[in-house]
């Protein structure tokens, strides 16, 4: 094989271009600064029962272990199926997939990938960083054998459930008590609804939505059946809607 045959210089750094190793008018190691290859998400969330270790793809709940084991699985499934950000990638496969800090219901992952481009000799090695969180629930099949049994309703209202996830993030994620508390999380266009086993864990969470946030809380109960005692089980019902900011 004869020499490279020079084709100009990089328009980024000036760096004189070779066949195989530059993209169109880039050298190989600006290009692979200057794109991202792959549409790999910065963030990702998935629901996981707290019960028996299951976790949720899109509507289909999976066996997953303990959250550890689910948390793997999950962004394992997530690295194999992004798709490719620019046209010149023709493939991809993942390397590795490797938890940045303690795996937990909030981790940081490295998702390493070989990636085969147009005109690119060699495959193109990159990492991409997502954050992962677990939120935790009851899958339908606990949700069945428990009844849908849970103690207090609280209701909020008024804000986004993108921004109220941000907001109680780090609670979530801190906080034993209301992890174990949690049976479900319903998501609304306005709002999210927390189905819980104990008031401790919604006064919590109301706390801290109240650092930012004026609101206006409205406490009610409703009758759900009857104890095995012949008593008349009731719910509290907690119904919390946000009207603005704290300046």
């Amino acid at each position: 094989m004869g020499p490279a045959v020079l084709r100009g210089y990089c328009a980024r750094c000036g760096k004189p271009l070779t066949p195989g190793d530059s993209v169109g008018p880039f050298c190989l190691d600006c290009y692979v600064e200057m794109f991202k290859l792959l549409c790999v998400p910065e963030r990702v969330r998935f629901d996981y029962c707290k019960y028996c270790g299951a976790y949720r793809i899109g509507h289909r709940w999976q066996s997953g272990g303990e959250l550890e084991e689910a948390v793997q699985r999950f962004v394992e499934e997530v690295a194999g199926g992004v798709k490719p950000c620019r046209p010149e990638v023709r493939g991809f496969s993942v390397e590795g997939v490797e938890p940045l800090t303690k795996p937990s219901w909030r981790t940081i992952y490295a998702i390493r990938y070989s990636i085969q481009v147009q005109g690119v000799d060699k495959p193109i090695s990159q990492t991409y960083r997502v954050e992962v969180r677990a939120s935790p629930t009851i899958c339908p099949t606990c949700k069945d054998v428990r009844g849908g049994e849970y103690n207090v309703l609280l209701q909020v209202r008024g804000i986004k459930p993108a921004e109220l996830a941000r907001l109680l993030g780090p609670l979530l994620d801190s906080s034993e008590q209301i992890q174990n508390s949690i049976v479900d999380i319903v998501e609304y266009n306005n709002g999210v609804d927390f189905l819980l086993l104990d008031r401790g864990s919604a006064a919590k969470i109301i706390k801290e939505i109240k650092k930012k946030y004026i609101v206006v809380t409205r406490t009610t109960g409703e009758d759900v059946g009857i104890t095995s005692t012949g008593h008349m089980r009731r719910r509290t019902v907690i119904a919390v809607r946000v009207r603005r900011p704290r300046l």
